[in-house]
């Protein structure tokens, strides 16, 4: 949404008027601010190295990276510090990194589906073009796992940390995902050194299934970064834990005969063998392909060969094995169903309720289409489409306890900010308890200039631009900062600037009347905040002349050349 002037522009302005400059973070507003304004880290390279340091630093536009740092100018630090200190290193929130997993992701899927092709052949040692395919994708895999030792990774949970220093990153690798992600490829070594054991190579090829846990974690990655909805979520995993299945239950059919006699081509095959009594041993690949596809799908529908257990003296652990992994399979995938199903719907339905009346009020009042839009979107984006009532939580509670959620849903920003460090905590507890949250979608008025001030702002999310009244954009308020307070403090009582919402933005209100009773009571608080107005005031008093007579120059040489 583009974020509209303040006061109105002239056509001069409109002439020189630049297009629009996001940044790549402020998407739809087109900030009139330099750079230097917004962030104090610009990288100055060439070109090319330009291009690099895109790909392997921090990707602005990634939601991890923005949940994370929170707001552009500790998005930009944190770009600057890796092109200062980490150069070569790899940001896991950098654009290369996701197309990493992405092309990880591909290359596991196509590997597991060509080793399946592989090992139905007559006789595997013979490499068609999917063996040779096969070859070069673990080569491939081999080579994108050794990026590892320059990938930086992430420690803690509540205070969340990337660690970028390659000599914390290397140790860090060698005792995690070093010896399973080398054991996977181990097959290639074998070939390698020419080494020739169908029980080894078997043995070694089935240590490919542990890529499937590289898998889901990449995936999930991927999720998160494209915000991805549960039902989504829940869907892929489990397509992809059905058709892994049946990929590796196939695989494993060849891979335990041929380890059972040692042969891909036995001269007597067991009679239990199930390519012995399908007559298979000598048949083309297709019909191998498909005939293990069919016991695979038998054995998840928990039908298949049964007849094998019947028959004396051949048991096949395989079989029970098979089949008791394919009843979890099944009992997961139904639980993750119910649980997406009932666990979300509930509050979705709630939402979807509340949201139909809205827009039932709204088509009743007739309010235009653009009014309407705006305020379904303000509900889903406050709602996150589900209903969730916090007074009701909050009633249940008492205590120690409604303090620590007051305090800290939010409202812990309140005891950050500096000039209300000085106030005891009971006081900043019970200024907590008054804060308001209100929301402002990208492009929203929060407040204007020249009308009564009847509230302060602290900023728990979000990105808020301040405007002087010639409609110069001045400079931009981030997570934890807080604005308004001028007019609380100064006699006229009116906004000295505007105020728009950058991106969409959940804020703290803080009314006069509460900040009078617990805030302007303490002498020493009330003018460290008198103070900090009163420069702030003078700071934007001073842009403004400064950009008055700036257009009254161009003004007045338009006017000279007509």
């Amino acid at each position: 949404m583009w974020t509209p002037r303040l006061s109105a522009a002239t056509p001069l302005e409109k002439a020189n008027e630049k297009p629009e400059n996001s940044y790549g973070y402020f998407h739809g507003h087109n900030c009139c601010l330099p750079k230097d304004k917004v962030t104090s880290h610009e990288i100055i390279c060439g070109r090319f190295k330009r291009v690099l340091v895109d790909l392997m630093t921090v990707n602005i536009s990634d939601t991890r990276s923005r949940r994370m740092y929170k707001s552009y100018s500790a998005l930009c630090a944190v770009k600057y510090l890796q092109f200062k200190e980490y150069p070569w290193t790899i940001h896991p929130f950098s654009k290369f990194r996701l197309y990493m997993e992405a092309f990880i992701v591909s290359l596991i899927m196509i590997s597991d589906i060509l080793l399946t092709v592989h090992f139905s052949r007559p006789d595997p040692r013979e490499y068609g073009l999917e063996g040779y395919c096969l070859l070069c994708l673990d080569i491939t895999y081999l080579l994108c796992k050794m990026t590892n030792f320059f990938t930086g990774y992430i420690v803690g949970d509540t205070c969340p940390e990337v660690i970028l220093d390659v000599k914390r990153i290397v140790p860090k690798y060698f005792t995690s995902w070093f010896i399973p992600d080398m054991s996977s490829v181990s097959n290639v070594f074998l070939k390698a050194f020419g080494y020739e054991s169908v029980y080894f190579e078997q043995l070694l090829t089935s240590l490919k299934i542990i890529r499937v846990l590289k898998l889901f974690y990449h995936v999930n990655n991927l999720s998160d970064a494209f915000k991805l909805k549960l039902a989504w979520n829940t869907a892929i995993e489990i397509t992809l834990l059905i058709v892994i299945y049946l990929i590796w239950n196939m695989f494993m059919q060849f891979a335990v005969e041929y380890m059972y006699e040692d042969s891909y081509t036995p001269e007597k095959p067991k009679d239990c063998s199930w390519i012995t009594m399908g007559n298979l041993w000598n048949k083309e690949l297709t019909t191998r392909f498909v005939y293990s596809m069919d016991r695979a799908v038998g054995m998840l529908r928990g039908n298949a060969n049964i007849h094998i257990l019947e028959k004396e003296g051949c048991v096949k652990t395989f079989l029970i094995v098979a089949w008791f992994i394919s009843q979890v399979l099944l009992l997961h995938c139904g639980f993750k169903y119910l649980i997406t199903l009932f666990g979300t719907e509930s509050a979705r339905a709630q939402y979807f309720m509340m949201a139909k009346q809205v827009e039932m009020y709204l088509d009743q009042k007739k309010f235009p289409t653009r009014i309407k839009n705006k305020v379904l979107r303000f509900y889903a984006i406050g709602f996150q489409s589900h209903f969730f009532a916090e007074y009701r939580m909050m009633s249940c509670v008492s205590g120690q306890l409604r303090e620590d959620i007051i305090m800290h849903t939010g409202r812990q920003l309140v005891r950050d900010v500096a000039f209300l460090k000085q106030l005891p905590g009971s006081l900043l507890f019970q200024i907590g308890s008054k804060l308001r949250i209100v929301m402002f979608i990208a492009g929203d008025i929060i407040m204007k200039i020249k009308t009564i001030g009847d509230c302060l702002y602290f900023i728990h999310k979000g990105t808020v631009a301040i405007y002087c009244e010639s409609g110069k954009e001045v400079c931009h308020l981030e997570d934890g900062d807080f604005f308004g307070e001028i007019a609380l403090v100064m006699s006229h009582r009116l906004r000295t600037a505007s105020a728009v919402a950058v991106t969409n933005c959940e804020l703290f209100r803080l009314d006069r009347e509460d900040f009078e009773s617990y805030v302007a009571c303490y002498p020493t608080v009330y003018e460290d905040i008198k103070k900090l107005a009163t420069n702030r005031y003078e700071q934007s008093k001073m842009l403004d002349d400064h950009h008055k007579t700036e257009l009254n120059m161009k003004k007045s040489r338009k006017v000279e050349l007509e």
